[in-house]
């Protein structure tokens, strides 16, 4: 069984011969890309649990993790020109989804454009807001359901172009496609249909024109009558029929604790 390992890279024609003169670890800083097509290859390591040992490949673009052990991203840090991040179907503990370490985020926030991590029984993704370069996010059966927060996190990724949330409980909800649509301004593909510029357009002028509605509706409630009556302090001095209208102390006959509760004569 052939496997890829460090000394299957160091044997490959295809790229060290290209870098003569460099010793094999000044040739891994450079690395980009990995061409193993045709080598018979049964096994590729997927057991990771951690993503560790990476800080020399500093001009890495891009990285295949699927299918691994990961439960937490992390150890990137140094990557600062990663622009595909591909973490898929890790094999979690039961209960378990995959989590993001926030110092890995903020490396990866000026440069990722493309990130998979379908299928990590992920609930929420509010960490993933500084990644403001993404262009493509795929995120399909997970366990995400809350539109307003994810209308939070895409108003921040202008550059977003396609996005796949299929498989998740939020895509029953009503309207979520359209809202999804009116926040994400740059969208051109989702769940796979393509957005025509007529259809965004419309569901733009729908949101604004319900919104200015709602905002008009709030005025008029704030600026009208708050009771049919003028406010007074005389509320329970009296009892007569007129609003504000004062009973004399003398026209008021008071019941005394022993007197029997029975017509007078």
């Amino acid at each position: 069984m052939v496997r890829l390992t460090i000394d299957l890279i160091a044997k490959s024609r295809n790229h060290f011969k290209k870098k003569r003169g460099l010793s094999f670890p000044d040739y891994l800083k450079t690395l980009t890309h990995l061409h193993f097509f045709s080598k018979s290859i049964e096994a590729i390591n997927n057991n990771i649990t951690h993503i560790e040992n990476l800080s020399n490949l500093q001009r890495l673009s891009k990285l295949y993790l699927g299918g691994n052990m990961i439960a937490v991203v992390e150890g990137l840090e140094t990557l600062c020109e990663l622009k595909e991040l591909h973490l898929e179907s890790q094999r979690l503990a039961p209960g378990g989804k995959l989590l993001f370490d926030p110092m890995t985020l903020l490396s990866l926030a000026e440069s990722l454009c493309v990130l998979n991590i379908n299928n990590n029984n992920i609930d929420d993704i509010c960490d993933l807001t500084v990644l403001k370069e993404l262009q493509k996010f795929s995120a399909a059966d997970n366990r995400l359901h809350n539109v307003e927060e994810l209308e939070d996190v895409f108003s921040h990724w202008p550059q977003l172009l396609d996005m796949d949330l299929g498989g998740n409980p939020v895509c029953k909800k009503p309207k979520c496609r359209d809202r999804l649509i009116t926040v994400c301004k740059s969208l051109e593909v989702l769940n796979g249909r393509e957005i025509k510029e007529l259809n965004r357009q419309f569901l733009i002028n729908w949101k604004a024109s319900k919104e200015a509605k709602k905002e008009k509706n709030n005025k008029h409630l704030i600026g009208g009558p708050l009771s049919s009556y003028p406010l007074t302090n005389d509320f329970w001095r009296g009892s007569g029929s007129t609003p504000g209208h004062v009973c004399s102390h003398a026209n008021v006959q008071r019941w005394k604790p022993h007197q029997p509760l029975r017509a007078q004569k």
